[in-house]
């Protein structure tokens, strides 16, 4: 659906619905630029509402990516401090390039993990949201790859029958750093080694299955494929097949959106109300380059 509403009092800017429930396309901002505070207000009550806001044909410099993401609050550090972007360490680096001595310059998840997840659900405070900003997009024969799947796990929650979410009421997930990453990928490089530090500041933690997003009060599915390992005082027997119906309800075509990314573009989303996935149908020499923020969160409830 192509239709236009203004957001903005004074028609700054417009949003335009992208396919499906989950998102919306800002138009006629350019985010290079200090935004007043009404229309920043307007931008941060559209990101409030949406699972992934989309921005497109942005020009932003790694100052210009982290300053516009802090108007939104305080950002995460990543635990993996190798990938990490020199001098601004609140941008993580995503890409597939390789540096003179063959070392990858960014963490290359969607070749390693190709799961569906939410970021860093691990953490006791995990994050509000994150802000993927597209440096470079691999392209053949004319087509971007490398596209982001999104699912809005508002809506798969009220899909779900009523006898389902009354079993899902207080029920908790436990949530390890680790599930997802050790011994991945095609081969060596792809793999994240943990030190002991890490696992220790680390530790699992149970979240509520059905958390409520704190900016709509709307209950979202909180499971995580990629770090997922069992429900608090469930036996595994029990416990590995409701998780298993609930990823697989979640990813439903109905809930998902594709997105097509071109360089420039700047996609938001929110870590409650939306999973997300990387495809991974390109290769060296065809590169791909993302900067990536990521903002603090609250403790789910």
């Amino acid at each position: 659906m192509n239709q236009t509403a203004d957001i903005a009092s004074a028609g700054r800017i417009g949003v335009r619905r992208i396919d499906g429930s989950i998102g919306v396309e800002l138009v006629g901002v350019d985010l290079s630029r200090e935004l007043d505070d009404d229309t920043f207000r307007e931008v941060a009550r559209v990101y409030d509402t949406h699972p992934v806001v989309v921005a497109r044909d942005q020009n932003l410099t790694p100052a210009q990516h982290v300053a516009f993401s802090r108007r939104f609050g305080e950002l995460e550090i990543h635990v993996l401090k190798d990938f990490l972007l020199p001098g601004h360490p609140e941008l993580l680096v995503l890409s597939n390039i390789l540096d003179e001595h063959g070392k990858r310059i960014g963490l290359a998840d969607a070749g390693r993990v190709c799961v569906w997840h939410t970021d860093m659900s691990y953490l006791e405070k995990p994050p509000r949201g994150s802000m993927l900003y597209a440096r470079e997009v691999p392209v053949r024969d004319g087509r971007a790859l490398g596209d982001t799947l999104f699912a809005d796990t508002a809506a798969a929650y009220e899909a779900l029958p009523a006898d389902v979410k009354k079993k899902l009421t207080g029920l908790k997930a436990i949530h390890r750093m680790t599930k997802g990453y050790e011994g991945g990928g095609k081969n060596a490089r792809d793999r994240v080694a943990y030190s002991e530090e890490q696992r220790r500041s680390n530790p699992e933690r149970a979240h509520p299955i059905v958390r409520t997003h704190p900016a709509t009060g709307r209950k979202c599915l909180y499971v995580s494929r990629l770090c997922c390992v069992g429900i608090e005082g469930m036996p595994d027997e029990e416990s590995e097949p409701l998780l298993e119906m609930l990823y697989e309800h979640c990813t439903r075509p109905e809930f998902v959106y594709r997105h097509r990314w071109q360089k420039g573009d700047l996609v938001m989303w929110d870590n409650c109300a939306a999973q997300h996935l990387a495809t991974m149908d390109y290769e060296l020499p065809l590169r791909r380059l993302m900067h990536r923020t990521t903002l603090m969160g609250t403790a789910p409830y």
